[in-house]
């Protein structure tokens, strides 16, 4: 039976919202409103409950391009996980990129960048459609030769991180702000300057590719700090 772990992670994530709407209270910043919250928890939920009817279909296909397609059938170790979070990222970041540059795979993505404000709970605006669209780039794994296993273990571990990278409470993290997506990387994504939201795609969660441009723009924007 395949379990969706992230969904134990749920009460933790309630926990660090409401930490956060505490947090800009007491500072005098609006971060959060009723109505753009109410839409951002809606949006997870509904996509979490369709997530389990789905999770065993995508661990089908894994499992059957692995039987079928694998060129290498690579076993478990630390250097083999190491390497799949690596590959794993790296197909994020051309899923993320062509998710902002073709118009179809914007269509499923846009979603998430449809939030007025910017905090935790824009980390739920994922919708099933963006979840079919990413299995195609994931579907390289087994191919590749990780098994079903691996693929969905590491896939739970790397769709953590964005939850803590969607928040303005967190400022600059010095010498990580050149080798991850922090907090202050992905304010500038989500910011409401077209031409910064357009630059900005070549980010993916642990990797980050091109920060060298981000942190070269000085210029203020909504969601920047």
């Amino acid at each position: 039976m395949n379990i969706n772990y992230i969904a134990f992670a749920i009460p933790v994530f309630l926990i660090l919202i409401g930490i956060e709407f505490l947090i800009s209270r007491k500072q005098g910043k609006k971060f959060y409103s009723f109505n753009d919250t109410i839409a951002n928890l809606n949006v997870g939920i509904a996509e979490r409950l369709l997530d389990a009817l789905t999770l065993g279909v995508f661990y089908f296909v894994y499992d059957y391009l692995y039987q079928h397609f694998a060129v290498f059938h690579i076993q478990p170790s630390i250097l083999s996980w190491v390497g799949l979070l690596l590959i794993t990222d790296f197909l994020w970041y051309w899923y993320h990129r062509l998710g902002h540059e073709v118009n179809l795979l914007w269509s499923v993505h846009v979603v998430h960048h449809q939030s007025e404000e910017f905090n935790f709970t824009v980390s739920a605006r994922i919708t099933l459609f963006q979840a079919v669209a990413r299995t195609f780039f994931w579907s390289a794994l087994p191919i590749i030769g990780f098994n079903a296993e691996m693929i969905t273990t590491i896939l739970l571990i790397h769709g953590l991180y964005p939850f803590f990278i969607h928040t303005r409470t967190v400022g600059k993290l010095g010498i990580l702000e050149y080798i991850m997506v922090t907090p202050s990387h992905h304010r500038v994504h989500h910011a409401n300057n077209e031409s910064i939201l357009t630059r900005i795609t070549e980010i993916c969660s642990f990797s980050g590719t091109s920060f060298s441009e981000l942190l070269r723009r000085k210029r203020k924007n909504r969601f920047t700090g």
